[in-house]
């Protein structure tokens, strides 16, 4: 195993740690053997020849209390695309693009902005990509709820943003009943665009796809919907059925959006496109104050997914010093 291959196993542990008790530790093999190698490693991979121009396309947000109101989000998803999306202007003056449910768009921007990115359309992004000085930025685009609509606009949608690769993060797919349910197995369909179309159409179309979940019930899973069933409490009733190339499950979905960035800056050499102590301070003190919330406490506080901001910020600490080691 040279050095190179031995950080990107210890990324893959450090994101891996299931704190939550989730089932996730149960659903590494089988998602590592979708490819060769560590996980974090395939993803970046995927990503690490991009060209200046190019879109990749990033699906996020968790509707987590749509049954209170449409406009209730999670943090755990938004801030981890927002980070990728700095990794991917930064490190190869790409334009990622933010997906998201119409009600919540405004929110995801919002992170984004606090991880560095200009929110900009994407006439504008592309003369941005052109241009010697460099401006990070990121666009945002939606896509139906109603099912038929959704089905029939996902080739429009993927012809219009044309992705390099599509990266879905703590985004929830379809199941078997054609609802989306959460990790209690309770049917929060309501409201939800259904991005499960575009994630197939890019694959239909020979386009790379990254799925990050942390509950069993995220796009991506269903590439390993037996392992699911097995080790998820209610797996067999919240499996989302769609695939993608590359799976990572990980502890929090944030945490799988920060290996990969952490991946990217050891395969390019360019450090800088990690995820910093700094900035996850900024995202979790962010979060309240945008509207973004805990999805396990319900709550607008500096926290994700139930954990303190301190388990977070070790998490990026042992990532940065993998990265450093480089």
């Amino acid at each position: 195993m040279s050095d190179q291959q031995a950080l990107f196993e210890l990324i893959d542990r450090i994101v891996c740690l299931d704190l939550g008790a989730r089932g996730m530790t149960g659903l590494y093999q089988p998602a590592r053997a979708l490819g060769e190698g560590a996980i974090s490693a395939q993803a970046a991979s995927r990503l690490a020849n991009l060209q200046p121009g190019d879109t990749v396309a990033i699906v996020t947000g968790s509707l987590s209390r749509a049954s209170v109101a449409a406009h209730i989000a999670e943090n755990d998803g938004p801030m981890g695309a927002a980070v990728l999306a700095r990794a991917l202007s930064l490190g190869f003056n790409a334009i990622p693009v933010l997906l998201a449910d119409e009600p919540i768009i405004d929110k995801v921007a919002a992170i984004a902005q606090v991880a560095g990115s200009n929110i900009v359309t994407l006439p504008e992004a592309r003369i941005a990509a052109s241009l010697s000085r460099f401006t990070q930025v990121a666009v945002t685009a939606s896509a139906p709820a109603d099912d038929h609509a959704a089905r029939e606009d996902a080739p429009r949608l993927l012809a219009a943003l044309a992705p390099k690769v599509v990266i879905s993060i703590e985004r929830a797919g379809m199941t078997a009943d054609g609802t989306y349910r959460n990790a209690l197995g309770q049917d929060y369909s309501e409201g939800r665009a259904r991005f499960d179309y575009f994630v197939q159409a890019a694959m239909d179309a020979g386009i790379p796809t990254i799925g990050i979940g942390d509950g069993g019930n995220e796009i991506g899973m269903g590439a390993v919907r037996e392992a699911v069933h097995e080790h998820v409490p209610y797996g067999s009733v919240l499996c989302a059925q769609q695939a993608t190339d590359v799976l990572l499950p990980a502890g929090v979905s944030n945490w799988g959006g920060y290996a990969i960035a952490a991946a990217l800056a050891i395969l390019t050499g360019n450090l800088d496109l990690a995820h910093s102590r700094e900035c996850e301070q900024r995202l979790l003190h962010a979060s309240p104050q945008i509207g973004l919330i805990d999805g396990t406490t319900g709550r607008l506080d500096p926290t994700a997914d139930g954990m303190p901001m301190a388990v977070h910020l070790a998490i990026v600490d042992l990532l940065s010093q993998v990265v450093r080691r480089a």
